[in-house]
């Protein structure tokens, strides 16, 4: 058994039930007066001579008139009720009553209860519809007849279809059905999934021209037991199409990434070859990537960072390499991982392709175990020289230390040289905060000039302090 909402252009018809009743009401003075009047008259003449005795030609002659006509026609026994209990009879018209009627259907709704064939047709109407008095007249008033789309409960059981009207369910044949279900779908040759010819449970819904071209809108699906299954961001979709009565109806199961390698490893490689990867966002990418074989992963890696530059991405791929994965990295995907990477991770890309690493400081923080004899000669070249530098930096500020020449130098006159010195030795002084270790061989070199400069300037300055004396 299958449950739809569906709009069905059923005709339906209201009728107001307009009944004529009479009915009794407290009697008026006037009303009372033109009853006894019209009880005891001889004749209509002497009646209206009466009330032209009484009232002259004012506004209550024709008033008193129109209540004696009224009076005139009711019978003796009726104008003896008046006198005897001043209850003046009453025709009353009620047009509160109305229902629905399907015709298609046969079948009729009053005050939301259900009614088989046309309920204002029925032989005992007046007495559901609680009417005790005398009725004078009946009749069924159409006060309008529509057709349009309404939505409508729809069950397919077995071979029956139904339609809840009045939360009663109510066969609605399949010839009816095929008439009042409008759906267009002129986009079903585009299905290639398998078409079900059963369908159980919640959750379908009427297949639409929309949800088709939804389904092919890319190229980015495959599927499953013959079903759609579109590839998104975070999940896949898989549509389900079944076709009842000539009716075609789907509904959707959601199937997430997380867990799932065998659907992980079928979506990446359907990307690819697609070409659409770099379509999706890098933090799905990353989520397909983790539940995905190495080798894979690594293949997507380099696909990507072939093309643009993604630090999530290349710190992926440095795990890889971290885990063993060494051979064939693309070179774009080594030089986002050397952008991206810290430094206790060169020597895993420098494994992976030697020739990429050319910065000397970088070859310098690689494990020497693993350099070419080339990068090696190279480095402790590179370090000698560094270590060169550092020497004669410490030499020459250590002897500026010692010389008290930061003192006085304040002795003299205040000049550019005096001005310059004190700059220097505030920055290059034994508790200058410079981080030589950090610091590139060109930094290094821009230090050691400065130092240069600082001790030349020193030797000159304490010559003219020397004068002085």
């Amino acid at each position: 058994m299958v449950q739809i909402n569906l709009k069905l252009s059923l005709r339906k018809i209201k009728y107001i039930i307009k009944v004529s009743y009479n009915t009794f009401e407290k009697a008026t003075y006037d009303q009372y007066l033109m009853a006894s009047l019209a009880l005891r008259s001889k004749d209509e003449q002497s009646a209206y001579k009466y009330i032209d005795d009484i009232t002259g030609s004012g506004s209550l002659n024709a008033h008193f008139k129109q209540l004696y006509d009224k009076a005139h026609k009711l019978d003796e026994n009726q104008l003896k009720n008046i006198m005897g209990n001043s209850m003046y009879p009453m025709l009353k018209i009620d047009k509160s009553n109305s229902y629905d009627y399907y015709p298609e259907l046969n079948v009729s709704v009053f005050n939301n209860k259900l009614y088989e064939g046309d309920f204002g047709k029925y032989e005992d109407l007046i007495q559901r519809l609680y009417i005790q008095e005398e009725v004078i007249e009946s009749e069924l008033i159409e006060k309008k007849n529509t057709s349009l789309p309404e939505p409508y409960s729809i069950r397919f059981d077995e071979s029956k279809i139904l339609v809840k009207i009045a939360e009663e369910w109510v066969d609605l044949p399949e010839e009816i059905f095929q008439e009042v279900f409008e759906n267009n779908l002129t986009s079903i040759d585009k299905i290639k999934s398998e078409i079900h010819n059963v369908a159980d449970g919640s959750g379908w819904f009427a297949l639409t021209n929309a949800v088709i071209n939804n389904m092919y809108a890319n190229n980015n699906y495959f599927y499953d037991n013959g079903d759609h299954c579109l590839i998104r961001n975070d999940d896949v979709r898989k549509t389900i199409i079944s076709q009842l009565a000539g009716f075609y109806i789907y509904k959707e199961e959601i199937i997430p990434y997380a867990g799932n390698k065998d659907l992980c490893e079928k979506v990446l490689n359907l990307l690819l070859e697609n070409k659409s990867i770099n379509e999706f966002k890098t933090r799905s990418v990353i989520t397909l990537l983790t539940y995905s074989d190495d080798l894979l992963a690594q293949s997507v890696i380099n696909y990507i960072l072939a093309r643009k530059d993604s630090k999530e991405l290349a710190l992926m791929g440095i795990e890889l390499l971290v885990r063993g994965i060494e051979k064939n990295w693309e070179n774009e995907a080594l030089k986002s991982f050397m952008i991206h990477a810290d430094s206790s991770k060169y020597s895993y890309i420098y494994k992976a392709n030697p020739r990429l690493v050319t910065d000397i400081q970088m070859l310098s923080m690689i494990n020497p175990d693993f350099l070419t004899p080339t990068h090696r000669k190279k480095v402790e070249e590179y370090k000698n020289n560094r270590q060169a530098i550092r020497d004669s930096i410490d030499k020459m500020v250590g002897e500026i230390a010692t010389s008290g020449m930061r003192e006085r130098a304040k002795q003299l006159k205040s000049t550019d040289k005096t001005k310059r010195f004190h700059t220097l030795v505030k920055r290059y002084d034994a508790h200058s905060k410079v981080d030589y270790e950090q610091a590139t061989l060109k930094e290094l070199e821009k230090y050691l000039k400065e130092v240069t400069e600082m001790y030349d300037l020193m030797k000159e300055l304490q010559k003219e302090v020397n004068k002085e004396k």
